[in-house]
């Protein structure tokens, strides 16, 4: 009711002149100035209208979607987990290990579950069990409602948008069980769409598993080739160094040449002692004397390059100490290069060997079977829930329009 009709029905209730006093004026304002519920919401007839186009319409037509229209859509599950050789024993069954795998400490989540719920919701997968238009094929059936069905004509980013929407995948972060749920409009569709999509989770971790593998071979092969140059060089290094040093056992060598300048100072020390023993009865210019003193000056200077031969202080001078130290450095590279070469050639062996086992294992402890009755849609619930929305949606506007107006009459 409107500030005219109050006006208009005022004389009725007070008289056209204000009586004496103030206190009625005053009662008379403060009256015309009260707001009503049906002032501050409207007229009963818009009130009612909106009621019907913005409640009553979107039900009906929720109604007439989900009981006449809407399509039956079928739901498939199958459940997973990826483990490895070393989780898996011989006499146990598949349930078994899961419900080993569930025990806390038994075994660390690697990677590979989330990789491959990831990958059943990339592009990937998409593109493959669509290569040959089968996947597009499957969500454009004739059963599938107008709404609900697939357009053929549009591109593949559409394709994999609608196929995120027809599959549900989780993991199990504590075991690192998935479990991945597909939708399609008949039984024997999803049926097929869940094995399709089991194969290429199964597909997409024995490459994996195959990639590593093959890592694992190309990483050993150039170790092994690495440590095999690297020990050519050192017997390359150590034949030039015994060339260069004419000897292949400098040790030998050496203790050779320590002999030979220990009986060359005994036989000088010798001739010194017939020598000073001839002295008392023979002059020093005795012939046999003098050939004494040059015998022994001879086996001085022999001495004298023994020596120098073994140690020397000159820089520039060839010495044995000289020679083993280029030996056993030699040596040293030669015998690392060889333990390093023996390393590689275990860790090559080792990587062949596993190689040539499988390591990564996919465990399908729940295979998919073909549903009997329709999961979705959820007709009452999704009905319930359009009635919900829409009456929610006129209460915020039937209160906003209360509000302005109840703003507008105070002001």
């Amino acid at each position: 009711m409107n500030e005219a009709h109050l006006e208009a029905r005022a004389p009725d209730r007070f008289p056209a002149d204000p009586p004496a006093g103030l206190d009625h004026f005053v009662l008379r304002e403060d009256l015309r100035r009260v707001s009503v519920p049906i002032d501050q919401f409207g007229s009963w007839r818009m009130h009612g209208l909106s009621f019907a186009l913005l409640v009553v319409l979107p039900i009906l037509c929720a109604c007439i979607y989900y009981g006449l229209i809407a399509a039956d859509k079928y739901s498939v599950e199958f459940r997973f987990s990826v483990r490895s050789a070393t989780e898996l024993v011989a006499d146990e069954d598949n349930i078994a290990l899961m419900i080993k795998a569930g025990k806390p400490g038994k075994h660390e989540i690697g990677a590979l579950p989330y990789m491959a719920a990831d990958y059943l919701r990339c592009r990937n997968v998409v593109r493959e069990l669509d290569r040959d238009g089968w996947l597009r094929s499957l969500f454009s059936r004739d059963q599938a409602d107008w709404l609900s069905r697939f357009d053929t004509s549009k591109s593949d980013d559409d394709l994999w948008h609608y196929w995120r929407d027809m599959i549900s995948v989780s993991v199990d972060r504590v075991s690192g069980l998935v479990l991945v749920r597909v939708l399609a409009f008949t039984p024997e569709d999803a049926l097929a769409l869940a094995r399709a999509a089991s194969v290429s989770a199964e597909k997409m971790i024995d490459s994996v598993a195959m990639r590593e593998r093959r890592d694992a071979m190309f990483s050993a092969e150039q170790e092994l080739e690495s440590a095999s140059l690297r020990y050519s060089a050192a017997l390359t290094g150590l034949r030039d160094v015994r060339n260069q040093e004419g000897t292949v056992d400098p040790k030998q060598t050496i203790k050779n040449s320590a002999d030979t300048l220990l009986g060359v100072i005994r036989e000088k020390l010798s001739l010194e002692r017939d020598r000073d023993a001839n002295r008392k009865v023979l002059s020093a210019d005795a012939p046999q004397q003098k050939v004494l003193s040059d015998q022994i000056r001879a086996l001085g200077s022999k001495v004298a390059s023994l020596t120098e031969a073994l140690t020397s202080h000159r820089k520039n001078a060839k010495t044995a100490a000289q020679s083993i130290a280029q030996f056993a450095k030699q040596e040293l590279e030669t015998r690392f290069s060889k333990t390093l070469l023996e390393v590689a050639q275990a860790s090559y062996e080792r990587a062949r060997q596993e190689s040539e086992r499988q390591h990564v294992y996919f465990a399908l402890f729940a295979e998919p079977k073909k549903p009997e009755i329709a999961e979705y849609p959820r007709r009452a619930r999704s009905v319930a829930f359009a009635g919900i929305c829409a009456f929610s949606l006129w209460g915020v506007m039937m209160l906003a329009v209360a509000g302005i107006r109840d703003h507008k009459i105070e002001r």
